[in-house]
């Protein structure tokens, strides 16, 4: 009797459900995708959107295995991912593994457990076309889009630029921020307040209470003069507590983990990019290997949803557990139910844990460190979210302050924790940590210039109407200078999370736009956290939304996912979609191409050409009349170049603002070329050598370290990888000599510092970017110590 073929997408995965399964099943991974569209617009328009695929390079020999497989089984069941894109990769198996998809047979592991898998495999049901056309309606208007807007963009700014439907979206929306904070204007504001006890008492408690109002009437200090008098008044006024109130205040659990909500928290709390937290968990999903205990077992349910959804099965296991380790009156009334956002697919529960006989700490010698920290992030919002409310005792009180002016209001508030609930999975340590929306709120006031609206988290001493109260000094009365900020800048956390309440994208897209947003010169990452855009970024989003294109409005953007997950749920026809797009699309477009360049037009500076004109050396060059220096821009950044274009190529790096490069300095380096001083100049990529007899000798190079090659003797060089994204590393100069092909490489910057140690003849740079250190480059030697002066960031960073 022959086995049954079951198809994944990865081999982690195969291995996992190979084991619980048994012999009588054969368990493959397809690696991903088989078929893909070609790399020309293979879409047949005229023809319904027809595409043609293509087998993937470099899968015939995984197909070809797939197929031998396929024909010696007695069933194959394909159970890629269960999403829009593992429908697709499910419809491209069937078709070259069966006769016919529509009797393919499709599982579905939302676990990769036991019963998870088992579950999966006795449920099989056909492959869902609208699914199906779902996927290929995106992937179609992501082709056209992206390639006749990328040709739109090359014709207007520059060759080789690119532009994508989503993610040029998500580019202008980065763009319009910086907009905001460049036309922001500073307000300035005052804090104003007092320390106050009541020193009749015996054990005296200070606490700071904020002004509110003046005479009945709510008082904002907008300049020093009112502050100082405000101040002075306070100094010498008589303080007595008015109205006191006091309240039992709760606190809900937070939902468990939906996709976005999960990036979100594992950039601001783990400091994880959004695509490496979507890798992390893919991780977790599939599989884990607990050693002899536990064998493979995937920790997590799947980890692209956009639900807060739990089955009743997972409720009542967290229901026993909670009772177990924190005590009946953990465990609410009745179970927790959260409110799904508009427009919430709900096609998978929320992000969980498989099981809670699998704690972090007990699996946590079996996992890899982000692997824990991601598990555990998962594990607490999970418990917690299936948890009672947090129960806070709030007091609030006004405090009048008898002046010899006028009577000025104060108020104070705290609250202290009277029982932790959903807090308690945190630890003492942690509950602060947990504010969440109370800590977005004082951040958006404090950006308005509004002080909170109480001290909510200080503990206040016993209060009681008509108390006397005295003025604390020091610190007496604090009148503090502010100005408003403004908005912040979007990082992978704050961008997912404006993407998802826009309605752009879904949870299998986000990490993907994150990651292709920054894949361009379109954006730079302020220590390697806030997205700011570049010149040719805003030149790429004035462009396009100038060329007036529908998918360059969020608005529309979001509609469009709506009418894809339409599509989905059978009730519009892809090409529907597809024709009605596509009509209003081209017309757009033919218009945007009959319109001026985008990019600025060349400035005059007055500044005459050193190279060409009557006093050139170069004949050709000498007949030319002298040529005006004109301020230009290209998608390299700005530069001066030569009016006499293209006869004369002389041009000057400006640098990344377009003021003018840092001026050439000597560099004690002779030309291996001619001879003559080569100096340190700054072009886009930072500082290099170039020799001062430019333009007879066009030699170039990098500026040397100051550490000799201990393989060759060459200069070790800083050296940037041809691929973009790739990592800088530090290699000898003699890598493209052809005589030597020196292969020398550190990944760490050496250091001209002889190891105090071991005499080693450099040391490099350690350590991370909240702790830097100077070790040794002998791994077995040990020594290292802290940096006193923070490094500048590298050349390769800066550019």
């Amino acid at each position: 009797m022959g086995k049954t073929l079951v198809v994944v997408e990865s081999p982690a995965k195969a291995k996992t459900i190979k084991k619980y399964l048994g012999a009588g099943y054969e368990v493959l991974a397809s690696k991903g995708h088989i078929k893909d569209l070609p790399k020309k617009m293979g879409i047949d328009i005229e023809n319904g959107f027809k595409e043609t695929y293509e087998i993937v390079p470099g899968k015939e020999k995984v197909l070809a295995e797939l197929k031998d497989a396929a024909a010696l089984a007695d069933d194959v069941l394909i159970a890629t991912d269960p999403d829009r894109e593992g429908e697709a990769i499910a419809w491209h198996l069937a078709e070259e593994l069966t006769a016919s998809p529509e009797h393919a047979k499709r599982v579905e592991f939302h676990e990769i457990t036991k019963n998870g898998v088992q579950r999966g495999v006795a449920t099989p049901r056909a492959l869902d076309r609208a699914l199906y056309d779902a996927q290929r309606a995106r992937r179609v208007l992501d082709r056209i889009v992206g390639y006749d807007v990328s040709a739109l963009v090359w014709s207007k700014l520059a060759f080789g630029l690119s532009a994508g439907r989503v993610q040029s979206v998500a580019l202008r929306l980065i763009v319009d921020r910086e907009r905001e904070i460049e036309a922001f204007k500073p307000v300035e504001y005052w804090n104003i307040g007092v320390t106050l006890a009541d020193q009749t008492t015996k054990k005296v408690h200070p606490f700071f209470a904020r002004i509110a109002t003046k005479d009945g009437e709510k008082l904002e200090v907008g300049e020093g003069t009112t502050a100082a008098a405000t101040k002075a008044a306070l100094e010498s006024a008589t303080y007595r507590i008015g109205k006191v109130t006091t309240s039992e205040r709760k606190r809900k659990a937070p939902a468990p983990y939906s996709t976005s909500k999960l990036q979100q928290d594992a950039v601001n709390r783990l400091g994880f990019g959004a695509k490496r937290t979507m890798q992390v968990a893919q991780s977790l999903y599939e599989g884990v290997d607990l050693g002899k205990e536990g064998g493979i077992v995937g920790l997590i349910t799947y980890m692209r949803t956009d639900s807060t959804r739990v089955s009743p099965e997972a409720q009542g296991l967290a229901q026993e557990y909670i009772g177990a380790t924190y005590g009946k009156s953990h465990i609410p009334a009745q179970p927790n139910v959260f409110k799904s956002k508009k427009n919430t697919q709900d096609a998978h529960e929320a992000i969980r844990p498989t099981s809670l006989e699998l704690p972090p700490e007990s699996v946590k010698k079996h996992l890899k460190d982000e692997q824990f920290k991601l598990y555990k992030l998962i594990w607490d919002r999970f418990v917690g979210s299936q948890m009672a409310d947090a129960i806070y005792d709030q007091t609030s009180a006004e405090i009048d302050a008898i002046a010899k002016d006028a009577k000025y209001g104060l108020r104070v508030g705290g609250r202290v924790l009277k029982f932790g609930g959903w807090l308690d999975v945190y630890g003492e340590k942690n509950q602060a940590t947990q504010a969440g929306e109370d800590d977005e709120a004082a951040k958006a006031a404090q950006a308005e210039g509004k002080p909170p609206a109480d001290d909510a988290a200080s503990e206040l001493p016993p209060l009681k109407q008509g108390t006397v109260l005295t003025l604390v000094t020091p610190p007496g009365v604090l009148a503090e200078q502010k100005f408003t900020q403004p908005p912040p800048r979007y990082n992978e956390g704050s961008l997912v999370r404006e993407l998802e309440e826009r309605g752009i994208g879904r949870p299998s897209t986000y990490a993907e736009i994150i990651s292709k947003v920054q894949a361009r010169d379109y954006v730079e990452k302020l220590d390697n956290r806030s997205f700011r855009p570049t010149t040719l970024g805003k030149y790429v989003v004035d462009g396009l939304v100038n060329s007036q294109l529908d998918f360059m409005d969020p608005a529309f953007t979001s509609s469009m996912e709506q009418e894809l997950d339409e599509v989905e749920a059978g009730t519009v026809e892809r090409t529907t979609l597809l024709s009605r797009f596509y009509k209003r699309f081209r017309e757009q477009l033919d218009s945007g191409k009959k319109s001026k360049r985008w990019n600025p037009e060349p400035e005059p500076t007055g500044e005459i050409c050193e190279v060409c004109g009557p006093k050139s050396s170069d004949a050709k060059l000498k007949a030319l009349p002298p040529g005006e220096m004109m301020k230009r821009w290209s998608k390299n950044g700005w530069f001066l170049g030569c009016s006499n274009y293209p006869k004369c190529k002389t041009t000057r790096d400006l640098g990344p603002d377009g003021k003018g490069a840092a001026p050439a300095r000597e560099s004690g380096v002779d030309c291996d070329k001619c001879g003559k001083p080569m100096i340190i100049r700054s072009g886009r990529y930072g500082e290099f050598l170039s020799c001062t007899g430019y333009p007879e000798c066009k030699n170039a190079r990098p500026v040397p370290l100051g550490v000799p090659c201990p393989k060759c003797g060459g200069d070790i060089i800083e050296v940037r990888s041809k691929k973009k994204g790739g990592k800088t590393f530090f290699g000898c100069s003699n890598y493209a000599n052809e005589a030597l092909k020196c292969d020398f490489k550190l990944w760490q910057k050496p250091i001209p510092e002889e190891c105090p140690a071991c005499k080693a003849p450099y040391l490099v740079m350690g350590g991370n970017k909240a702790k830097p250190l100077i070790v040794c480059a002998n791994k077995e030697c040990g020594y290292k110590r802290e940096v006193e002066i923070e490094e500048p960031p590298s050349e390769a960073a800066t550019a």
